[in-house]
């Protein structure tokens, strides 16, 4: 697929459109969800059922590695190193 200047600056300029969209249906997303863990909240609640969904709110925990300890007992770490390479596309 070939396309002049002209038409790319059509595809970049509706890029830009989209993402604008993104980040406002992303902003009411994330008001939405904290009317929604108000009422978890208010009501005392962990689990709750509605007629289409099952909403739960609960805390959880995520464990790390803290790479600067690890560096600190071992030393180098570039020999556990995983480097994965890929394209990405920017438009400014």
């Amino acid at each position: 697929m070939c396309m002049t200047k002209s038409e790319l600056e059509k595809k970049v300029e509706e890029i830009r459109k989209y993402k604008a969209m993104v980040e406002e249906a992303s902003n009411i997303q994330k008001a939405l969800e904290q009317e929604v863990i108000s009422y978890m909240k208010e009501n005392d609640l962990t689990e709750e059922f509605t007629d289409s969904a099952k909403i739960t709110y609960k805390p959880q925990s995520r464990t790390s590695l803290d790479k600067e300890k690890l560096i600190e007992k071992i030393g180098d770490l570039t020999e556990y190193e995983k480097v994965t390479s890929y394209n990405v596309l920017r438009i400014k």
